[in-house]
């Protein structure tokens, strides 16, 4: 057990600690090495190490996402429904957790002139174990308070653990790539042990010091709605319909802008050998950023906050199109700038998630259906995420620029727009969504008010 949490903490917690917030949301940890490596490092590594062409590594960005989802949304369910003597996200959580290491060492550490069935095979090895660990762990999450504002906490811990562990990775990436050289092929080594450690460490310090709420003895049959109705009812809910439209904005703008910021770094400013660094300025502001922005939630509302957010993007992404080559202090100006807001759409829309979980499950007293809602959050956001990505590849690709041969005044633009633009679009229809007028959700499942408030 770890010092700091409660018996109490552990079993149901109704106002966690800082120890408690900190030791629940260690699996995010790995969240972000995955994502971080994912996104960011892996099109660079397979393009100019391994060997694969632009067209074919966005293809695979997208095509293993689409997988992904599928997986996220049956394994929610099942995750809900199964009960077994280890709790109902235990075991496919510890399952997760001996898949994932399989995965990123068969894909990171990927020799030159490697397959591409090894390459398929292991991002769906990979995959398979994120979403074993994390849509559980999502769905328990969103259970350990009834309390609304103890949510947005919750989901603002997730986060800022989140990015304090982006801001070490990204640290240690940093110092490997200045200090030492290491280029591409070796910081995709890195990650791979490093997500290969992460992942069983994390997993067992969570199942050790927490206990899952305390289920109903039984359940109506009614409450264990079978999948297909159980989609259909999320999805004709209006307040999840919304937030949904919201993470398919958001996942694109952020996989595109991921996907393509080493192009933008290097070959267009001519930065070189710096990426991590700059990498490092929008977490940093972040750590400070989301307490900011969860404490004025409280005060104004989340929708006054998202629409902050997505305005500030709209706002800030096209300074990047002016930045001249050569000019790091201007750059990283830049994404100070950006990062004001940074993490606090993430935040407000997985506490709106757990809103409308607690309202529309919770009607016949039987478990909720937290796993699910999380579910299929996570797959619009994967969804988004592969499509943001794969299309910020295939702009880069078309402009005919080539990895490692001299940048183009046509490819330069190309990469700054395939970095900009999607945001700005993002922006502009996150704040004409959330300039709808509040509906009344209506769910067959019992829904009450909804959760964008």
């Amino acid at each position: 057990m770890y010092p700091g949490i409660s018996s109490r903490a552990r079993r149901r917690s109704g106002n966690l600690g800082f120890a408690g917030l900190a030791v629940f949301s260690l699996p995010v940890l790995l969240f972000q090495a995955v994502e971080l490596a994912w996104r960011a490092y892996l099109p660079a590594f397979l393009a100019q190490s391994v060997g694969l062409t632009l067209a074919l590594v966005g293809s695979l960005m997208l095509g293993v996402r689409v997988l992904d989802a599928v997986a996220d949304v049956v394994l929610g369910w099942v995750s809900d429904n199964m009960r077994t003597r280890f709790g109902r996200r235990a075991p496919w959580m510890l399952a997760g957790a001996v898949l994932v290491p399989i995965g990123a060492l068969l894909l990171f550490l990927a020799p030159p002139g490697a397959g591409i069935l090894r390459v398929v095979g292991a991002s769906l090895v990979l995959h398979m174990g994120y979403s074993l660990i994390v849509t559980p762990h999502g769905g328990w999450g969103l259970e350990l308070s009834d309390d609304e504002r103890e949510r947005t906490r919750i989901m603002g811990a997730k986060v800022w653990f989140g990015v304090f562990g982006s801001i070490g990775m990204l640290a240690m990436i940093g110092l490997l790539e200045r200090r030492f050289g290491f280029d591409i092929s070796a910081l995709a080594t890195t990650f791979g042990w490093t997500i290969a450690i992460f992942a069983p460490i994390t997993v067992l310090a969570v199942l050790l010091s927490f206990r899952e709420p305390r289920l109903p003895a039984r359940s109506p049959r009614s409450a264990r709605p079978a999948l297909a109705i159980l989609i259909a009812a999320m999805v004709r809910d209006p307040a999840m319909r919304k937030i949904l439209a919201l993470y398919l904005l958001c996942g694109m703008a952020d996989a595109s802008t991921a996907s393509t910021f080493l192009f933008l770094a290097e070959p267009v400013l001519g930065l070189k050998g710096q990426g991590a660094t700059f990498m490092l300025i929008q977490p940093v502001m972040a750590l400070f950023a989301v307490p900011l922005w969860a404490a004025v939630a409280d005060r104004v509302g989340r929708k006054r906050v998202l629409a902050i957010g997505f305005g500030w993007q709209a706002l800030t992404m096209p300074i990047v199109l002016w930045v001249p080559s050569g000019n790091a202090t201007l750059f990283g100006l830049f994404l100070m700038l950006r990062g004001v807001t940074c993490g606090i759409d993430y935040m407000l829309l997985r506490a709106m998630v757990a809103d409308v979980a607690e309202r529309n499950g919770c009607e016949n007293g039987a478990a909720r259906m937290s796993a699910s809602y999380y579910a299929l959050s996570s797959v619009t956001l994967k969804l988004a995420m592969g499509l943001g990505a794969g299309l910020g590849l295939w702009l880069i690709g078309a402009s005919g620029f080539q990895a490692g041969a001299p940048s183009t005044s046509a490819a330069g633009l190309a990469i700054r727009l395939a970095y900009a633009m999607p945001s700005v679009l993002a922006g502009l229809a996150g704040l004409a969504l959330l300039k709808e007028r509040r509906i009344r959700a209506s769910a067959p499942t019992g829904a009450g008010n909804p959760a964008l408030t």
